[in-house]
């Protein structure tokens, strides 16, 4: 067995990166000016150019390079909703990433999207914790066996492992996503994600004595939290570079973007570091690792990475003045978490050749207009609940019946709505880019009135923790056509104490338990995730309108000159010992 050298390593790494091939407008503080100003920051073609000057400049004192994404590349803009998966294979692999970590993300369309994915993509998709060992032979598109999958091996009971060579020594690398997958994606059934931390244990094992590796790169779709308890409670993994929960690392307090700590966690001789998310940002790393695979030392940082254009709204409807600008660059260019840098040009025309005209034509399209804002949050505060989401289920039932369904009622989870709405024109890109930007079709189901009654509860508990712990507030259930009163402090069962639902002619009727309706909900929602566990129980399984969230409210949104939040959004307030807030039900 070869002997065990230390290794000095340059590594770039970026992580949900959501389809923002484009540079993201984002507002920034600047030292000298009263208003804050925005810039455009990141996209892949500054990522490129980053990388290539990085890993140039890095070159002669470094033993090796690598260029990692930690996963979450789907979903997110128009280009997502319009081409799927199809341009995040054709831009990454001009990126040329030497791996990337499959997110929960990529799984939101079942292992279909990813089965295409897999034969577009000319990189290694690394999924250790995901075994695909009994996905069915029948399957259209399947993931098992691709060549360009790394999944989990259920004999050896480990991930499977990416080995680069540098000179005489060598650098594994694999991956873990969230084992609780099925209540967050959509992985097919036959496709279940083992324990993450029991995976990783048994693989850096293997890796130590049976590859006698001692550098190992853990590719992290757990989360920041979790990826610091891995490197608390795991020993043997060398660096973590992770995503899933958008941390950006580092002092951005400069520009005002807060302050998140150094960047880099050195815990237990295990480095974490995480980039942020959208392509705004990139992190450049360099660290030395000992005979035994600990970091010895480590230097690096994340980047926003700026062109020229800087303006005073995120609609670039109003220029800089002359003196601002030039205050603005001055202050820009002193800091050292920026880098200036142009794009690389020939990711530019194939994203303009290819993709672009059809995204322009989306924001081109006006489709009404707001009167006011309409904001958005996902568990209801003291004002109230979101303004938007009810409407969003109101473009649901709108689609269904359109389509000659007879649908009683519609239901949508918090999290699936995205961003609050301004005053103004409201465009077909807003609505697909930004306000429903995962592209899921709508489904219709016939649950009893008892499972919509348990949905309702347990989607509501998980949101604010309430006897379970949840899996974030994003559940909290959103209507139209159903109205309904949760009460925290009653037991188990017992917390839905009003529930109704209008008919056709616009009388409330009670929801009769032992009675079937029909409802319309986001393939998401209809499966039974995040706390509706009751509709995974039904008679017969949800089936598609053939028509997406965004698609479904554009036409909703058509019929209407203006939009204006529904004048009762949710029966009132209960008081929620169980959380800081009171609960709007």
């Amino acid at each position: 067995m070869p002997t065990v050298t230390p290794i000095t390593l340059a590594i770039a790494h970026i992580n949900d990166t959501h389809s923002h091939f484009e540079p993201t407008p984002m507002s920034l503080a600047v030292k000298g000016l009263e208003e804050r100003i925005y810039a455009n920051v990141g996209g892949f073609a500054r990522i490129s150019s980053v990388v290539k000057s990085f890993k140039e400049k890095t070159q002669a004192n470094t033993d090796g390079f690598l260029f990692l994404h930690a996963g979450d590349c789907f979903q997110g803009t128009l280009y997502y909703s319009l081409f799927k998966g199809e341009a995040n294979a054709t831009l990454l692999n001009l990126l040329k990433p030497d791996a990337m970590a499959l997110g929960n993300h990529e799984l939101d369309l079942g292992n279909s999207a990813v089965s295409r994915f897999l034969d577009q993509i000319e990189f290694p998709l690394l999924a250790g914790n995901w075994d695909v060992s009994n996905e069915s032979d029948l399957k259209r598109c399947p993931v098992k066996g691709k060549k360009q999958l790394l999944p989990y091996d259920p004999d050896k009971k480990i991930a499977n492992v990416l080995v680069k060579v540098f000179g005489d020594q060598k650098v594994a690398i694999f991956s873990v996503a969230l084992d609780k997958m099925a209540d967050i994606a959509m992985p097919d059934a036959d496709t279940p994600f083992v324990n993450a931390k029991q995976t990783i244990i048994n693989t850096v094992s293997y890796i130590k004595r049976d590859l006698g590796i001692h550098h190992i790169i853990l590719l992290s779709h757990l989360g920041y939290e979790p990826d610091l308890k891995v490197a608390e409670e795991v020993e043997g993994v060398s660096v973590i570079v992770g995503g899933h929960s958008h941390v950006l690392q580092g002092d951005f307090s400069n520009l005002g973007l807060g302050d998140m700590g150094p960047y880099g966690r050195l815990i237990n001789n295990t480095l974490v570091v995480q980039a942020g998310c959208h392509s705004f940002a990139l992190g450049q790393l360099v660290v030395t690792l000992d005979e035994q695979g600990q970091v010895s030392e480590y230097s690096g940082s994340n980047y926003l990475m700026l062109g020229r254009s800087l303006a005073m709204d995120a609609s670039w409807d109003q220029s800089l003045p002359e003196e601002a600008f030039k205050t603005a660059k001055e202050y820009l260019e002193q800091q050292p978490n920026v880098l200036h840098c142009r794009g690389d040009e020939s990711i530019k025309e194939v994203l303009n050749a290819r993709y672009k005209p059809a995204v322009e034509k989306l924001r081109s399209d006006v489709v009404t207009r707001l009167p006011a804002k309409l904001r958005h949050l996902r568990v209801p505060d003291q004002k109230g609940g979101s303004d938007i989401a009810p409407l969003v289920c109101e473009g649901f039932l709108y689609a269904a019946r359109q389509r000659g369904h007879q649908v009683d009622f519609a239901i949508h989870n918090a999290g699936g709505v995205r961003v609050s709405l301004e005053q103004g024109k409201l465009t077909a890109a807003e609505i697909a880019g930004r306000l429903l930007p995962f592209a899921i079709d709508l489904m219709l189901y016939k649950p009893t009135g008892l499972q919509i009654k348990q949905a309702l509860e347990g989607a509501i508990d998980n949101a604010i923790n309430n006897g379970r712990e949840g899996t974030g507030d994003g559940s909290f259930p959103y209507a139209a056509g159903l109205k309904y009163v949760y009460e925290c402090q009653k037991p188990k069962g017992d917390r839905i104490t009003t529930l109704e639902y209008q008919s056709l002619n616009g009388e409330w009727l009670n929801i009769e338990l032992d009675k079937t309706y029909t409802a319309v909900s986001s393939a998401y929602t209809s499966q039974g995730k995040e706390g509706y566990d009751s509709l995974k129980h039904l008679k017969e399984p949800p089936r598609s309108i053939d028509v997406t969230l965004s698609e479904s409210f554009i036409e909703y949104a058509r019929t209407k000159e203006a939009l204006i939040a529904p004048s009762i959004v949710m029966a009132n307030y209960i008081p929620c010992p169980s959380c800081d807030s009171q609960m709007n039900v």
